[in-house]
């Protein structure tokens, strides 16, 4: 499967904390609305290996976008462009990711509006992700589910 991606580089969560408020808290996940987006709601998690993952919706553009950022990635560009691959066993995804900073971390940024992606994001235990470094990262999705009822129940509170 494949989710239909378009970047840009200046979409996503913001360097400005100013645009993002805090909705609240489930479980390790950090629910959030993201006003540059069109009052997107998103989930966000800090890893114990210092990964930082994004997952929300970006009403502006009609769909959703997946992120992840490392201060050891430092070899990812601002701007470039490559492929990301999420694996999640029986189900994969691929499409077009931007490097980008979001608090000071580097990282890719891809937008998506195949709403699979998120069914799948919500119902499994983890993640491969690999892109054309060849870095791999596996993700634990533990409390995904919840994570993205949340995202959801957020965003209806937007509308």
């Amino acid at each position: 499967m494949r989710f239909l991606v378009v970047v840009l580089c200046s979409i996503g969560v913001p360097a400005s904390a100013s645009n993002v408020e805090h909705w609240e808290e489930v479980g390790a996940w950090e629910i959030l609305v993201d006003a540059s987006v069109g009052n997107g709601c998103l989930a966000q998690r800090v890893f114990a290996d210092g990964t930082l993952v994004q997952i929300g919706a970006e009403p502006a553009r009609n769909g959703g976008f997946f992120a992840a950022y490392n201060a050891e990635w430092s070899d990812l560009e601002v701007g470039a462009t490559g492929i990301v691959n999420m694996d999640f066993g029986d189900a994969r995804f691929a499409g077009d990711v931007v490097g980008k900073v979001n608090q000071d971390l580097p990282g890719g940024y891809a937008f998506f509006d195949n709403p699979n992606f998120v069914t799948e994001f919500g119902q499994r235990q983890s993640v491969k992700i690999s892109g054309e470094s060849g870095r791999l990262i596996e993700i634990d999705l533990t409390g995904s589910k919840r994570a993205i009822e949340a995202v959801l129940d957020c965003q209806k509170e937007q509308s």
